[in-house]
């Protein structure tokens, strides 16, 4: 498999990173994940933007030039992928360490990129639902890293743990206040009467790029939304519940804590919510 390096295309058993990076000693970096539809990736600017914001805030000095970064994507995508649809994942390490232990940096950070065949989920997920569970490990709202996607992602590996651990297909977090926030890779949705309901941001959630979309998609066909804070019972009780997730789309939650949601999985609103996305995946990419 090829893969980019730091603006080159090589071999990815070639492809390497100083083990004194900040990346590999701390777990300092951003990344990015998406989906590419037949080698186009989807909202790509977005997900770039939600990048440069983590990088400064990080204070790595790194601009995501897009034209670059979309051109490596779509040459991994020619040399990688045979057909269909790709895993995207672009990682921007701290840069060497010089035992400075603050953000002040004396290196240009490492860059790479992989492109492989989408494996995505399974199947039966959108069939029955995904098993979750909530999660014993909170998320801590006040955190600065709550809505940067961080190298350091062990707290999800966790939680994902957590879940396999005891027969669920993911774990629902809580956050310190005992909020519900998100899953362990994926935003959360509640419908309740008709309304869709998401955690706000404020409960310490990554603002999802799939999520803003499926925010604009309730908008765009009077479907009333609102984000807020919600109890865990408030799942619990949902009429129909899903998770918004660029590599998967829109995947409905069928059971928490072993409880069925609703009385029907995938619900009326969420396969609404569902077919509207992939509508508007293929417009904005004109497939």
């Amino acid at each position: 498999m090829k893969v980019y390096l730091n603006g080159d295309i090589v071999d990815e058993r070639e492809g390497s990173i100083p083990v004194s990076d900040r990346g590999v000693l701390f777990g300092d970096g951003i990344f990015e994940t998406m989906r590419a539809y037949r080698g186009r990736p989807f909202r790509l600017e977005r997900h770039l933007e939600r990048l440069r914001e983590g990088c400064r805030r990080l204070r790595i000095p790194y601009d995501a030039p897009s034209r670059e970064i979309g051109g490596a994507v779509s040459e991994l995508y020619r040399l990688n992928v045979v057909s269909g649809d790709a895993y995207v994942r672009i990682t921007v390490t701290g840069g060497l360490f010089d035992g400075t232990r603050t953000l002040e940096r004396r290196s240009r950070p490492n860059v790479f990129i992989l492109v492989k065949p989408l494996e995505g989920y399974p199947e039966e997920f959108y069939r029955r639902g995904m098993r979750v569970i909530f999660s014993s490990i909170r998320a801590n709202e006040t955190s600065p890293l709550s809505g940067v996607k961080s190298n350091n992602y062990l707290d999800n590996i966790l939680r994902k743990q957590e879940a396999r651990d005891r027969g669920a297909d993911d774990a629902v977090t809580l956050n310190g206040s005992g909020f519900l926030a998100e899953g362990t890779s994926a935003n959360l949705f509640m419908v309740r009467r008709g309304k869709v309901l998401t955690p706000d941001l404020s409960c310490g959630i990554l603002p999802g790029i799939t999520r803003e979309a499926v925010i604009e998609l309730c908008e765009d066909h009077g479907i009333p939304s609102e984000a807020g804070n919600y109890l865990p019972e408030e799942l619990r009780t949902a009429d129909e519940a899903f998770f918004s997730v660029s590599t998967g789309e829109i995947v409905p939650i069928g059971e928490v804590e072993g409880d069925r949601i609703g009385f029907r999985c995938p619900g009326p609103l969420t396969t609404r919510i569902a077919d509207a996305y992939r509508a508007l995946v293929r417009r904005e990419l004109s497939l």
